[in-house]
């Protein structure tokens, strides 16, 4: 199965950095048109490559390399793709209520397979209301194909070198190990300067998993609890609710300080205050720090529900709650609740 691993840049230089930044933003500015003109049935039937040479044919010119932007439009198409199948498994559950005539219930499951959903008013309507036009809001990304970088070791560490905005210069970045990156990378440049790369990999399974059939309820105060009453992750819901109600108080600290700063007469205090008491580099590195924490426990959980069962039965929460309200505290704090991180641990590590 492939999984990502995540390797990180030890102390690159703020030039390079910058320079990445640089193509990054550019890079967004396509992944932006990509989405803006064919984020809806604009873009139904139409593969990466068709608009690349439909953009060749025409002569668009970018402000980087062609690999760059090609790599960036097929992964910008590969993601309009997924948030379409996404939209198609609600929409079945809506044909499934909508008619029991098995014959009827076929076509329309054929047409929404294929492409032939834009032709049917019904299917059309449906897929309208679960796949709303998306919005590009990534900036700091860039995809470097496999055979458009190298890697070495140097200073006891590996080095990859990637193609930058000037053509023949290559930037050279120190990783913070000895492993060389495989395949399709993925640079990410935080808000603090940090950069990661990712890649997918295909792990081998070196662990069996158990011979019997146990039933999973995930919940907020624990991550699951199976059918002989064992809980898993019993750290998961004070967390959430410490994060939860953490940010509570520090979004309502940073809006007066916003409402100072909109208000204020002097113009280089309203930039003060903007700059010193409104960035966010801080506030990612925590939360990115929370959201490793809530990875770390749920993974453990679901892998010793795994080590003694070889089916688990576990319960759709896909549908929200739209009936149930339980106050503005109780709220705030489920809809903190990472089931989608509970769903893909159950997946992932059962696969």
């Amino acid at each position: 199965m492939k999984v990502t691993r995540i390797l990180r840049a030890k102390r690159p230089n703020k030039g390079k950095v910058a320079a990445l930044r640089e193509q990054a933003r550019r890079l967004g500015q396509v992944r932006s048109d990509v989405w803006q003109r064919f984020g809806s049935l604009h873009g139904v039937g139409l593969s990466d490559r068709q608009i690349r040479d439909a953009w060749l044919s025409e002569g668009r010119v970018f402000p980087v390399s062609a690999n760059a932007w090609k790599e960036t439009l097929r992964d910008a198409k590969g993601d309009i793709t997924a948030t379409m199948e996404a939209a198609k498994v609600k929409a079945r559950r809506c044909i499934l209520r909508h008619t029991q005539d098995k014959s009827e219930q076929k076509r329309l499951f054929t047409a929404l397979k294929g492409n032939a959903w834009v032709h049917d008013p019904y299917l059309r309507r449906v897929m309208r209301k679960h796949w709303k036009h998306g919005h590009n809001h990534t900036h700091n990304q860039i995809i470097v194909r496999s055979d458009n970088y190298t890697t070495f070791q140097l200073g006891g560490r590996a080095w990859i070198k990637i193609p930058g905005l000037v053509r023949g210069q290559r930037i050279a970045i120190p990783l913070h190990t000895i492993v060389e990156p495989t395949g399709t990378l993925r640079i990410i440049i935080k808000d603090d300067d940090r950069l990661e790369v990712h890649y997918a990999i295909e792990a081998e399974v070196k662990q069996d998993c158990g011979g019997r059939t146990i039933g999973v309820d995930k919940g907020y105060s624990e991550v699951l609890v199976d059918s002989d009453g064992e809980h898993h992750g019993q750290t998961l819901g004070p967390v959430l609710s410490e994060k939860s109600d953490r940010l509570k108080a520090k979004y309502q600290r940073r809006s007066k300080l916003r409402a100072l700063a909109n208000r204020h007469r002097n113009p280089r205090k309203r930039q003060h205050i903007r700059q010193f008491n409104l960035g966010r580099k801080k506030l990612n590195r925590q939360m990115d720090k929370t959201h490793a924490q809530i990875r770390d426990i749920v993974f453990q959980s679901v892998h010793k529900v795994v080590d003694k069962a070889a089916v688990i039965a576990a319960e759709d929460l896909t549908a929200p709650m739209a009936s149930k309200s339980f106050g503005k505290n109780i709220n705030r704090r489920l809809a903190s609740w990472t089931k989608g991180v509970i769903a893909e641990a159950l997946d992932s590590v059962s696969s």
